[in-house]
């Protein structure tokens, strides 16, 4: 009966080990074509999250913004203060005002990945493991 119960519990902890490795830091992710991986660092990455930056090198921003996303709300929460819903609002009024080209806006991280793959200088927040073909501009 312990040796039961020593294997059950022996099995929950490595279960719970190998499920926290599986899932990596939020980052954010770059289409592969014009960026290069670990491209930018802190003060770069918020003011391109905030409009204050329109390019990455030569390349022009395309900002994707998932509508829902844990690890875009974390990063976002880390890296300028604010809330998924605030960020979106955020840039809704600076589009209006004339500040800076609209994000897309779009439903999941998973879409966003999606968009970010096929466009070229396109950006989005998500698990730095599931990066694909994307490369990580930046990773805390």
């Amino acid at each position: 009966m312990k040796t039961k119960i020593c294997s059950f519990i022996l099995g929950g902890v490595a279960l719970l080990a190998a499920t926290s490795t599986l899932h990596a830091d939020s980052a954010l992710l770059g289409n592969n074509r014009g960026t290069v991986e670990g491209m930018l660092d802190a003060d770069a990455v918020k003011a391109v999250l905030l409009g204050k930056k329109a390019t990455i090198g030569e390349t022009r921003v395309v900002l994707v913004i998932a509508k829902s996303s844990e690890n875009q709300e974390k990063f976002l929460k880390e890296h300028v203060g604010m809330s998924t819903s605030q960020f979106q609002t955020y840039w809704r009024r600076l589009y209006m005002t004339g500040g800076g080209s609209a994000p897309k806006f779009v439903a999941t991280e998973a879409e966003a990945l999606k968009v970010v793959a096929e466009t070229s200088g396109a950006i989005a927040i998500g698990d730095s493991v599931e990066k694909g073909d994307l490369v990580v501009l930046y990773h805390k």
